[in-house]
């Protein structure tokens, strides 16, 4: 008596798990869903405990049609004895739809979860098989028993047959295992079949089949045009000069005052352009603001634009200002920055060559710790402190790498620069590899992790590699100079490490993670920062 009372509280809360998993609607099946749990050395289906009536859908969630019973289920009771009578540690199944791209996605997802993926193949079961009453379910274990080759099965499908609704079936030890897994399924392959639209920036890839053909009129004056992970454009302008030109859009953030959005704007601009290895000089900007934003809030937005922009020495040269309807907040709709430098002093993140040092300063996620710090202080200094909370609320102060550029760039021997903006460190230096066409090896361990940065991510559970981090600068530079650029860095309070090499085989971009894993170096799909963002 023990064991049923134990049996039917462990089924009734593994119910309640499915119940409250929207997603796994999506894979019931049109015969419904059999979930089922037997007792140890089950004789038959009165020893297995199962929902009566099946799942069904209401409302479109997940819903039992009635209380769970012992011999409430013929077809998947059965199917359990035969596979416990082989493998004992079997004592749970459920039963959900299949369709060819279910099937596609679960060839990858039993992979990673290191389970076989067994087809049961209906075509192959005997004709009198078929025709014999109750036959059909013995064979199907049997044969799921034959392909496992001594494994315990975790997941298995049939192909159908005609008037046979093709389902698939997931087993495990105990029913709380199996609708924790199942959910799991289920909500893995929502996401597979529906994607979230990606939030950032156009992926390197789609932005540069984009532009393709799509630069307007030819110019040979162009001399570094438009490409994915290149700040700035390149224009020849005679007399040995060329103008070199960046734009930027910005929005106000949560929590942070006006003014930050004037100084963060400057200094997102002028970062584009000091990575060119130049100092910015002139710059446009649109400011747009809701209808109704007050005389004096214009005036602290315009007023912070011109102190950064003094701060930077750069000349305002015009731009736009209006009231649109549909601006909710205001925002810099674009800052254009432009210099004019002699032709060849310039780098451009094209320029890692074979054998250089990759270095990058301060560490990853600075802007998104420092943003994401500002809009949860209180629940982070909850966790970790107030100071940690305050400090890291502070990172935005350094999402800026004009000052990281300048020193950088006097130290000598710069090949390439780029500052880590949507994608994080992980995706500008992909960036830098691929607009060189060169590989790079990278190790992780050796890229500062600035104990705020350590905090807001492991809170927030996302990665700091891939998160946006306006403040943290990608050199590459010769090796007999790396020590200079370190060293004046760090005289001038910016944190920067030799974190790995570029190589001449652009097949190899490899990262070496923190846990010792190796990982390919890509841009990520999506940056990790901009979900947790737009959701607080």
């Amino acid at each position: 008596m023990e064991e049923i009372y134990e049996m039917n509280g462990r089924m009734k809360l593994a119910v309640e798990m499915i119940e409250g998993c929207e997603a796994f609607a999506a894979i019931i099946p049109e015969v419904r869903t059999n979930f089922v749990y037997s007792k140890e050395s089950p004789k038959d289906k009165h020893d297995v405990l199962a929902v009566e009536g099946r799942i069904t859908i209401v409302g479109g969630a997940p819903h039992a049609s009635g209380p769970s019973k012992f011999g409430a289920s013929s077809h998947m009771a059965r199917f359990l004895i035969h596979i416990h009578e082989v493998y004992p540690s079997i004592r749970a199944g459920i039963n959900f739809a299949n369709n060819p791209d279910l099937v596609r996605f679960l060839e990858d997802y039993c992979r990673q979860k290191d389970w076989s993926l067994i087809q049961i193949d209906r075509s192959r079961e005997p004709d009198d098989i078929k025709e014999e009453e109750e036959a059909s379910m013995p064979w199907k274990a049997g044969e799921v028993i034959r392909l496992s080759a001594g494994k315990a099965p975790r997941m298995a499908y049939e192909s159908g047959a005609v008037g046979k609704e093709p389902v698939t079936v997931l087993l495990g030890e105990d029913p709380i295992e199996v609708a924790r897994e199942v959910c799991e399924l289920a909500n893995a392959y929502r996401a597979y079949s529906n994607p979230s639209p990606i939030i950032g920036k156009v992926r390197s890839e789609v932005l540069n089949q984009l532009l393709s053909g799509n630069l307007g009129a030819p110019s040979d004056k162009l001399i570094v045009p438009p490409q994915a992970g290149v700040d700035a454009g390149v224009i020849d302008i005679g007399n040995d000069n060329v103008l070199i030109i960046a734009e930027d859009p910005t929005f106000t953030l949560p929590g942070l005052p006006l003014e930050f959005l004037g100084w963060v704007a400057v200094h997102i601009g002028a970062s584009d352009i000091a990575v060119m290895g130049v100092r910015p000089q002139f710059m446009t900007y649109s400011l747009l603001v809701p209808p109704g934003t007050s005389d004096a809030d214009l005036k602290r937005l315009i007023c912070s634009v011109n102190s950064a922009a003094k701060d930077l020495n750069i000349t305002i040269v015009g731009g736009h200002t209006c009231y649109y309807p549909g601006i909710t907040s205001p925002m810099i709709g674009g800052i254009t920055v432009f210099s004019i430098a002699p032709k060849g002093s310039y780098v451009t993140p094209k320029g890692a060559r074979p054998g250089d040092d990759v270095l990058v300063t301060k560490g990853p996620a600075i802007e998104a710790s420092g943003v994401l710090a500002v809009l949860h202080r209180e629940k982070i200094a909850s966790i970790y402190g107030q100071n940690l909370a305050d400090s890291a609320a502070k990172l935005c102060d350094r999402i800026t790498v004009v000052e990281d550029a300048r020193l950088a760039m006097e130290a000598g021997g710069v090949s390439a620069m780029h500052d880590a903006t949507e994608g994080g460190v992980m995706g500008a230096l992909f960036e830098v590899a691929d607009a060189s066409d060169v590989g790079m090896e990278i190790d992780e361990s050796k890229i500062i992790l600035p104990e705020e940065v350590r905090a807001v991510c492991e809170f927030f559970d996302i990665d700091s590699m891939n998160a946006i981090s306006e403040g943290s600068l990608i050199i590459t530079a010769q090796p007999d100079h790396s020590e200079a650029i370190m060293g004046s860095l760090q005289a001038h309070g910016i944190a920067c490490t030799v974190v790995g090499k570029v190589i001449a085989d652009r097949s190899v971009r490899t990262i070496k993670r923190r846990d010792g894993r190796a990982e390919e170096l890509a841009a990520p799909e999506q940056d990790s920062f901009w979900p947790v963002f737009f959701k607080s």
